[in-house]
C-alpha cells in the first residue's frame, strides 16, 4: 500500500523549491511540477480511478447502448484481424470506441466527488502547496459531496440529451437535407464544447469557495467565456491525446495508460491552467473588494 502514502517514505513531504530560485511560469512551471510530482501523480491518479468506478461502470453501460458492434461491421470487413472473423473485429473495436468514451467523459467532464477530490490536489500541486493524497482527498470527497453529486448527475443527464439530439439532428438532416437540421447539430455540438471547458473551472471554484450551485455554474462559464482561447486549445489538445491514444494502441493497454498516467496529461493541463485563472481573477478581485459574485473564500481554517 506504499503508493497511496502508507509506508515506502512516500507520506514525507518532499524537500520543496528553493525560495531563492528563480520562480518558473506558465509551461516550464507545469512540467517542472509534473516532474517533481510524479510520483504523486500516479497516487492520485490510481485514487481517482478507484474513487471514480462506479461511475466508470455507470458509463460502460451507457456506451453498450450507444456503441453497436454492428455499427462497425462495415470497418470490421475492411480491417478484419488476422485469426478474428468479422464479428469479432467489429466486436474489438467497438470496445476500443466503448473505452475511449469512457475516458473522454472522466477526463474532460469528470466523476462527481471524486473530481472535486482531484481538483484539490491539482490545485495544491499547482501553488506549491503539499497535499496528502488518502486523506486530504477522502476529506474533500465529504466536504464536496453534495455538490459534486449535483454536477454528476447534471453531467449525465446533458451527456444524454446531447448524444440524442446530435444524432437526431443528423438523422433528418440525411433524410431531409435540410441545411438547417445540420445548423442545429453544429449549435449542440459548439454548446457540448462549451459545456466540457467548464469542467476545471467547476471543480477548481467547487474547492476554493464556499458558494451555491447557481453561482457555481455562473462563475465556471464566465471564466470559461472570459478565457476562451486557451481554455478550447487546452480541451482540444486533451480530446486529441485521447482520440490518438485509443485509435494508435491496443484499446486495453489505452485504458491502462490513462488509468495510471492520464489524469495527469490529460485532465492536469486544464485544472493547472484554472486553477491559476482563479488564483490571479477571482482571488486578486477579493483582495481589492470587489469578489466574484455569490462566493466565498474557504481560508485554510474552513478547509
Amino acid at each position: 500500500m506504499g503508493i497511496f502514502g502508507f509506508g515506502g517514505g512516500y507520506d514525507k513531504p518532499g524537500k520543496g523549491v528553493d525560495k531563492d530560485a528563480p520562480k518558473k511560469k506558465g509551461f516550464f512551471l507545469y512540467w517542472d511540477i509534473v516532474f517533481r510530482k510524479f510520483v504523486k501523480f500516479i497516487q492520485a491518479n490510481l485514487f481517482y480511478f478507484i474513487s471514480s468506478i462506479l461511475y466508470f461502470v455507470l458509463l460502460y453501460l451507457l456506451s453498450v447502448l450507444l456503441i453497436q458492434p454492428q455499427s462497425f461491421m462495415g470497418i470490421g470487413e475492411q480491417f478484419q484481424l488476422e485469426g478474428s472473423s468479422v464479428n469479432e473485429t467489429a466486436g474489438a473495436i467497438a470496445f476500443g470506441f466503448r473505452a475511449m468514451f469512457i475516458v473522454a467523459v472522466t477526463m474532460l467532464w469528470g466523476t462527481g466527488p471524486a473530481s472535486a477530490s482531484f481538483a484539490y490536489i491539482n490545485r495544491c500541486f499547482t501553488r506549491g502547496e503539499h497535499a496528502w493524497i488518502i486523506s486530504d482527498g477522502m476529506d474533500k470527497m465529504k466536504e464536496n459531496f453534495k455538490q459534486g453529486m449535483i454536477a454528476v448527475i447534471i453531467d449525465f443527464v446533458l451527456l444524454l440529451l446531447g448524444i440524442n439530439a446530435l444524432m437526431f439532428y443528423y438523422s433528418i438532416y440525411v433524410s431531409t437535407g435540410s441545411v438547417m437540421w445540420m445548423a442545429l447539430c453544429y449549435i449542440a455540438a459548439l454548446l457540448l464544447l462549451i459545456y466540457t471547458m467548464m469542467h476545471p473551472y467547476l471543480y477548481q471554484i467547487m474547492v476554493t469557495f464556499k458558494c451555491g450551485i447557481g453561482a457555481l455554474y455562473k462563475n465556471a462559464i464566465l471564466l470559461t467565456l472570459g478565457k476562451l482561447p486557451m481554455n478550447l486549445l487546452l480541451t482540444l489538445v486533451s480530446g486529441g491525446i485521447i482520440f490518438a491514444l485509443f485509435t494508435a494502441i491496443n484499446p486495453v493497454i489505452a485504458l491502462l495508460f490513462s488509468i495510471v498516467l492520464g489524469p495527469c496529461i490529460m485532465r492536469y493541463p486544464m485544472e493547472f491552467y484554472a486553477a491559476r485563472v482563479i488564483e490571479k481573477s477571482i482571488l486578486r478581485d477579493m483582495q481589492k473588494k470587489t469578489p466574484a459574485p455569490q462566493i466565498e473564500y474557504l481560508d485554510e481554517e474552513d478547509e
